[in-house]
């Protein structure tokens, strides 16, 4: 009967190992392969169990002990998930107050039910610690289920809250974890029905108090994204302005090239009125390499990269500025409006800040890099002193304040958006800006 019972708890043990696991696995995502973090999570479950094991060898109820469940979790989620370390936190936490929660509710009810000890509930070989165990596990597995479900129909994964408002959460969830763990103390070896009772309401009430936290994260989530949005559009809109005000200047600079073209064609067509063919031919070969000098820098997979990086880099040329561009063929995984968007702006900015020094300083450099899904977009221009020392925030300087910064902020948008990272630096008389994009997640 013994082995029997050792057997039912590993196998309980476990499976609620697993069940801690699942959630910050689908609240997160893994860092790595599919199958490298699933392996690592089944490992990490097994360690959850045998922790159990362990710590209802010292005490048949964990209370503050509980704590090394959050740790185990956490170390899971630093070492194979993707997240901030606040997000990874709370992923901790959360399933850890489910499971004790849960547990010392079961426990309470079939205690008053049966008018039994919560010592003799948790201890006993009989069939009212078999159902109590068994209902805690399905409850705890169908709540952490039904979160994921809440989660994901929400659409939560932008995880639009504050720091704040996270460490919030945390804390009150870490206080149910101490409360929960003082009204299974107090009334631990209580025979009076009246404690027991109170120690039922109290734990009734914490279960409410962690629902009404996990719909708190929800509404306030809804919230905070529709402000965003609403911050998304404005800056939209400004980028329109500024994508007008470009078309402008793109524009001027096709008139100019046409009318170029057309006193090259007057003379091509003087020497072919005259008769004179070997100066019409070397006139013509001129004319085709400068019109593959002014367009054409690169040629791509991606007609959007092609669009952008040639009007961007022929304008370069047009304000005196040497630019060179070394790319990949394609850009598989990046949706293309933000692939124009990122590369508009940052050729933008640099255009911009090396357009106004002297010819000899005016040097342009663009470098598209890829490795097993990172792609690495290493923008530099020259630069007459440092931009960082006098402006580290990379402000705007220009009149229209509606725009200011906007092009910094859609290239740092971008990168966030793809996991990636944003990184401006200076090196050599260079100001450089960095973007890695993550396509493989």
């Amino acid at each position: 009967m013994k082995f029997l019972w050792a057997l039912f708890e590993i196998s309980v043990n476990c499976f609620q190992g697993f069940v801690m696991m699942y959630f910050p696995f689908k609240f997160l995502g893994g860092k790595f392969s599919d199958k490298f973090t699933k392996n690592h999570g089944a490992l990490f479950a097994v360690l959850y169990a045998v922790l159990i094991s362990v710590l209802n060898l010292i005490s048949v109820f964990e209370h503050f002990l509980a704590i090394l469940y959050v740790l185990l979790i956490f170390l899971f989620c630093i070492t194979c998930l993707h997240g901030k370390i606040i997000h990874k936190l709370f992923a901790s936490v959360f399933p850890v107050v489910i499971a004790l929660t849960v547990t010392a509710l079961v426990a309470s009810g079939t205690a008053v039910f049966f008018k039994k000890t919560l010592n003799e509930v948790f201890v006993s070989d009989d069939i009212h610690r078999f159902i109590s165990v068994v209902t805690a596990q399905l409850l705890i597995l169908y709540l952490i289920m039904l979160s994921l479900k809440i989660i994901q129909k929400d659409n939560y994964s932008s995880r639009q809250l504050s720091h704040n408002e996270w460490a919030l959460i945390i804390v009150t969830l870490l206080l149910s974890i101490v409360i929960g763990a003082l009204l299974v103390l107090i009334s631990f070896d209580s025979h009076s029905p009246r404690g027991m009772t109170y120690s039922l309401i109290g734990m009734v009430a914490l279960i409410i108090i962690n629902i009404v936290t996990f719909y708190f994260i929800i509404d306030l989530s809804k919230k905070n994204i529709a402000v965003i949005e609403n911050e998304k559009l404005k800056i939209q809109a400004a980028y329109n302005e500024q994508y007008i005000e470009n078309a402008d200047t793109e524009y001027n600079l096709i008139r100019k090239l046409r009318h170029d073209n057309k006193a090259m064609y007057q003379v091509l067509d003087d020497f072919l009125t005259k008769g004179e063919i070997d100066k019409a031919r070397k006139h013509l070969k001129k004319m085709t390499d400068i019109a593959d000098d002014r367009l054409i820098f690169v040629k791509t997979d991606n007609d959007f990269a092609n669009s952008i990086i040639n009007a961007k880099l022929t304008m370069a040329k047009s304000f005196g500025i040497q630019a060179v561009c070394m790319t990949v063929n394609n850009f598989t995984g990046i949706d293309d409006i933000d692939l124009c968007r990122l590369l508009s702006n940052m050729l933008d900015n640099a255009i911009t800040a090396t357009s106004v020094l002297d010819k000899s300083e005016k040097k342009l450099s663009v470098n598209i890099s890829e490795d097993v899904g990172t792609y690495t977009f290493l923008v530099c221009n020259s630069i007459e002193k440092s931009v960082l020392k006098d402006n580290p925030k990379l402000l705007s300087t220009k009149k229209n304040k509606d725009t200011s910064g906007l092009g910094t902020k859609i290239i740092r948008d971008i990168a966030d958006k793809y996991n990636g990272k944003c990184d401006f630096y200076e090196k050599d008389k260079l100001f450089c800006c960095s973007v890695i994009i993550n396509t493989d997640i």
